[in-house]
């Protein structure tokens, strides 16, 4: 199977397993490692992201699903949508206005945190992109409540994207080009090089470009990532790196809208909904954007981290970040049938962002021994300034006929005339600061039981203008939060590879983004949320299997509802929550043959809701949410042959489009293959994704009465070259 670097985290903690390359040439730096390694290694190294305590996954009381750059390479996960669906229990969409964005455990978008190198990138939704999966060295999904680590907006867990650093073992290049369906193309390069032993230099470039599945949907997307470690002495080590990405859309796909039933020429089921409307097969590759749209963004990180170890047991660190972005959206991107004129009537939409903040955390680390009893402890500081300022513009174009849309053009000119109407034109300055501090502590209570506690004071600081352009009117506010969060947990010791662990923990959630608040919400505080989870880890097998259980319970209050005296005044006092079962299998069954299998069952409700004119939706799912997600995969790697086969399917059960569960979205079945030959110099690989063919959308689009078509059948052919 395909193979990568060795994550340099986990250098400095221990060699992996050993394992044997994947080629026939002598190993070097970027094929030391292969997904055949023992299973249950990835257990026994330090997970970052649940823990500022160097603790393992054995030793951390949550779930933690790790996609490595092993398995992205082995099956051909080309960007950080399908390396997160990959993901047990996860669900990401390439929903146009946030591509990325994720649901997992009931809760979606906003609920979940997005980490960069370990560093919370404020207002999530916005800044996640579909990012090259060749820049990172493996991705980190934490379950569950994680404010206690990473403040307001992780009240279902945090995603990390961890990107490759530079690597002292040697000069070593890797390089992938690849085609496909849809006009695909994809070419990478990576190459690292020591200069001595005190400093080591990684430079990675990826870049990819599809004609895309829809009409006229054509995408670029650009990373670049130039990064340097030093090591003064033996005590101190300093990181530096600098990240780019780019996309470009041009006139991006919004989904595809519902029509009558009487009037589709091919209905489907995929989607069913309460007034008779259908999913027309037929309309599966029509685009209703206007021809001269345009989505593209840009995006740099300059990414520094010092480490020093001060004395035995005792180490400090500091990490400061700096993030510039700006994105452009202007499209039509809401599409709605209308029953007299038989045509698709169309919004525009201009939204600009500019984007930039910085995030400075420095902490204090000690292991040391208390009675005889080991004690990890760590206590920081965190603060973080971000400035966003957006342009919001929204009007109408000429309608389309759905069969045969001529799309045209329409005026995006920053004119009243283009965007007439109160609200339509309006320009938001944001100012967010944070000041933060937090403390956590794993105490063993014995050599087999471990008792861990965090606790995170934030101070949240907002100010806002808005100034609407077409009425003159200008609004002022500010607004202070002061949340507490905290979590309890437990790991105990079965066997040496078999743990039990439980933790309650609680989260802060904020109504809406923060950046983005309006003065109607800013008079509401912080939601809350709080979470139970218990469940086991176990290796198996003389370390040859890992097993995974985990049960959850997750509830967020002081959600926005309407009051229930006055159905026309919103107040706090809705309740969201949800319930559920993961399990997870690996198996390196013999030397040759693999196996992967996930479940995640939850029941997602809304506990007490009241949308406008009163009406209850007490009982139903929240949108977006799938209450049943399952993978299955499984690889062969002949001996006698240099060839590695593979297949999966990943099921996701029906979804609903909107709190009146009024639109109800079919599950699906998706198959996938690949086939690898391996060369003394890297390998050859052809993937089949969607082998079915099936028809399933994604995501809700522009509105939640369209939907984003998922790709259909399709091919990719990749040499990969490790030198």
């Amino acid at each position: 199977m395909p193979s990568g670097f060795v994550p340099s985290a986990y250098a400095q903690n221990g060699p992996p397993a050993p394992a044997e390359s994947a080629g026939g040439a002598a190993p070097k730096l970027l094929d030391k490692v292969t997904v055949e390694g023992t299973p249950t290694a990835s257990r026994d190294r330090p997970a970052p992201t649940a823990s500022r305590l160097g603790l393992s996954a054995r030793e951390t009381p949550a779930a933690l699903e790790t996609v490595t750059q092993e398995q992205i390479q082995a099956r051909g996960l080309r960007g950080s949508v399908e390396a997160l669906n990959a993901a047990p229990g996860v669900l990401a969409g390439q929903l146009p206005s946030s591509p990325g964005t994720a649901s997992m455990r009931g809760f979606s978008g906003g609920a979940i945190a997005l980490l960069y190198d370990g560093v919370r990138q404020s207002a999530a939704p916005l800044v996640t992109r579909d990012f090259d999966s060749w820049s990172f060295e493996r991705i980190e999904v934490l379950k569950g409540p994680a404010s206690v680590l990473y403040g307001e907006g992780a009240l279902a867990g945090a995603i990390n994207l961890v990107p490759k650093r530079p690597d002292f073992d040697g000069r070593a290049f890797a390089g992938l080009i690849g085609v496909g369906s849809f006009g695909s193309q994809r070419y990478a390069v990576d190459f690292n090089e020591p200069i001595g032993e005190r400093l080591a230099l990684r430079a990675i470039v990826s870049h990819r470009r599809s004609d895309g599945y829809v009409d006229d949907t054509a995408s670029a997307a650009t990373s670049a990532t130039v990064a340097l470690r030093w090591r003064p002495s033996d005590a101190v080590e300093v990181d530096i790196a600098l990240d780019h990405f780019e996309d470009d859309y041009d006139t991006a796909y919004w989904g595809t809208p519902l029509i009558p039933a009487a009037l589709a020429r091919d209905p489907s089921s995929l989607v069913r909904s309460s007034d008779g409307r259908v999913l027309d097969r037929s309309l599966r590759r029509r685009n209703y954007n206007v021809d001269n749209g345009l989505q593209d963004s840009r995006g740099d990180w300059l990414r520094t981290r010092v480490g020093w170890q001060i004395g035995d047991g005792l180490r400090f660190s500091n990490e400061f970040s700096y993030y510039d972005a700006k994105r452009r959206w202007w499209n039509s991107e809401t599409y709605a049938f209308n029953a007299r004129s038989g045509l698709l009537d169309r919004g525009t939409t201009r939204i600009e962002h500019d984007q930039r903040f910085w995030v400075e955390r420095a902490s204090l680390s000690a292991d040391s021994d208390w009675g005889g009893h080991r004690n990890r402890a760590a206590v920081g500081v965190e603060i973080s300034n971000g400035d966003f300022a957006v342009m919001r513009r929204f009007g109408t174009t000429a309608p389309v006929d759905p069969f045969a849309p001529q799309r045209g053009l329409a005026g995006f000119a920053d004119t009243a005339a283009n965007f007439p109407g109160a609200g339509n034109r309006v320009d938001f300055d944001s100012r967010t600061r944070v000041y933060s501090l937090f403390a956590e502590d794993a105490f063993n209570l014995s050599e087999r039981w471990l008792l861990l506690a965090g606790l995170r004071y934030d101070r949240i600081e907002l100010e806002r203008r808005i100034e609407d352009r077409n009425t003159g009117a200008i609004t002022r506010f500010e607004r202070s939060y002061e949340p507490l969060s905290w979590r309890l947990g437990t790991v105990y010791d079965l066997a040496p590879t078999t743990q039990l662990y439980a933790q309650y923990s609680t989260a802060v959630a904020p109504v809406g983004s923060l950046p983005l608040l309006s003065l109607a919400n800013s008079r509401f505080e912080l939601t809350h949320g709080r979470s139970a989870e218990a469940g086991i880890k176990s290796s198996v097998w003389n370390g040859r299997v890992d097993l995974g259980a985990s049960a959850y319970w997750i509830e967020q209050d002081d959600i926005v509802t309407r009051d229930p005296r006055n159905a026309n005044l919103s107040v706090q006092g809705g309740t969201q929550s949800s319930r559920g079962i993961e399990l997870t299998a690996a198996a390196a069954l013999t030397r040759a043959l693999r196996v992967e299998a996930s479940l995640a069952a939850l029941d997602a409700r809304f506990d007490k809701l009241r949308e406008a004119g009163g009406i209850d939706r007490a009982g139903n799912v929240p949108p977006n949410v799938p209450e049943r997600l399952a993978q299955l995969r499984a690889s062969y790697r002949f001996d006698a042959l240099p060839l590695t086969v593979g297949a999966g399917a990943r099921y996701v059960g029906p979804w609903y489009a909107d709190n009146a569960n009024r639109l109800r979205v079919a599950g699906r079945t998706v198959w996938d293959a690949s086939v690898a030959y391996r060369l003394p110099f890297g390998e050859i690989a052809l993937y089949g994704r969607n082998l079915g063919d099936a028809l399933y959308a994604d995501w809700t689009g522009g509105a939640a009465d369209q939907f984003v078509l998922g790709a259909p059948r399709s091919v990719e052919l990749t040499l990969r070259v490790n030198l």
